[in-house]
C-alpha cells in the first residue's frame, strides 16, 4: 500500500511540476498547452494500465513439472510425480 501512495506522489509532483513548465511556455499557444497539459497527465496513466499486468502478474510462474503436471492430469495419465516428464511415458 505504502507503494501505490508513494509512487502516486510522486507522479502528482511530476506531473504538476511539467504543467507549470508548459503553462509558462511562450512558444505554445493557448489551445496547445491546454492539449500538452492534458497528454502530460493521462500518458503515464496509460502507460501503467498496458504494463500493470507484466510488471505485476497476478498469477505465479509455472514451473515446468507444474506444467506437465496439469497436462497429465487433463489427458487422463496416472503417471506419479516422481516419473520422467511426459516425453517419457510414450515409452511406458
Amino acid at each position: 500500500m505504502t507503494f501505490y501512495i508513494i509512487a502516486a506522489i510522486i507522479y502528482l509532483i511530476l506531473t504538476i511540476f511539467t504543467s507549470l513548465k508548459i503553462a509558462k511556455s511562450n512558444v505554445l499557444s493557448t489551445q496547445q498547452k491546454t492539449i500538452n497539459v492534458v497528454l502530460n497527465a493521462l500518458i503515464p496513466i496509460l502507460w501503467l494500465y498496458l504494463t500493470y499486468p507484466i510488471i505485476f502478474p497476478k498469477d505465479k510462474i509455472m514451473t515446468k513439472s507444474e506444467r506437465e503436471k496439469i497436462i497429465a492430469q487433463e489427458s487422463g495419465s496416472k503417471l506419479g510425480d516422481d516419473v520422467g516428464s511426459s516425453r517419457d511415458s510414450i515409452f511406458l
